[in-house]
Order: C-alpha cells, then structure tokens, then sequence
C-alpha cells in the first residue's frame, strides 16, 4: 500500500520535531540554559525542566533521547515500517501521560496556561495514537 498523505506529514513532522529536541538536548547537555530558565508572564512562571520533577537535572538527556526517537521514528514512518509506528505510538502514549502530569502540576499551581495548553497537546498526542491504530495505518505498515 502506498504512503498517505497524513503518514508523509507525519513522518515530516516527526523528524522535524525530533530534530528540535536533539539540537536542545545536545546544547543543553553543553551548558545552555534555555530549558531551565524560566518562561511566560506573571509571578508563577516554570522553567521546562521543572516539568520533569524530580528528573529535572537530567533534562538534557530525556529532550536528547526524546528527539532522537523522534528521528529516527519519522524516518521509519517514511519508510512504512511497523517498529516505527509502534514506536511513535509508545512515544506519543508516554508523552501524553506526561503532558496529563504537567497538567496536574498545572492545576496545583494555578498555571492555567499550562493547563489548557497541556490539554490541547494531549487531545492531539491522543488523537495521534488512535490514528496509528486504525486498521487502514496498520495495513498500510503491515506490507
């Protein structure tokens, strides 16, 4: 079966994104500071690391990891293969699990930005999920 036009995009996106991640992971492992520095408006504003919790010194590390399946996750959806999809899929599960941590975090300190945007982000990282389930994305991976 041939590519479609959403696994293209997908695939395109995948890899950009995760090329975004690598290029902060590395810099951050090599001292840039952007990932712990406090972002938005107002008195509460949270640096990303912060979102890790108590992994929030290895922040380099998981963005570095994160980008690299990411990569190398888009390259396989291009590619139509079934560890790809699988892969990207377990990516986006824990991603969105993640996201509903964020939210939570959110919620306790009164961060509706978080919040509301965590919601978005796992609205569509669920989305994405199913759509790698569907019977059509399977078949289109399983030939």
């Amino acid at each position: 079966m041939a590519k479609t036009v959403p696994i293209l995009v997908l695939s395109v996106l995948a890899m950009l994104n995760g090329g975004v991640a690598f290029v902060l992971g590395v810099t951050t492992l090599f001292g840039n500071r952007m990932l712990f520095t406090p972002g938005g408006y107002g008195p509460n504003r949270i640096a990303i690391s912060q979102l890790f919790g108590p992994f929030a010194d290895q922040t380099g590390w998981l963005v570095l990891v994160l980008g690299g399946l990411f990569v190398f996750g888009g390259y396989g959806l291009f590619c139509l293969q079934e560890w790809a999809r699988l892969t990207v899929f377990w990516v986006f599960a824990i991603l969105a699990a993640l996201t509903l941590v964020a939210v939570g975090w959110g919620v306790f300190h009164g961060q509706l930005g978080v919040v509301v945007g965590g919601l978005l982000k796992t609205a569509v990282e669920v989305a994405l999920c199913w759509y790698l389930t569907t019977p059509s994305v399977r078949s289109a991976f399983a030939g």
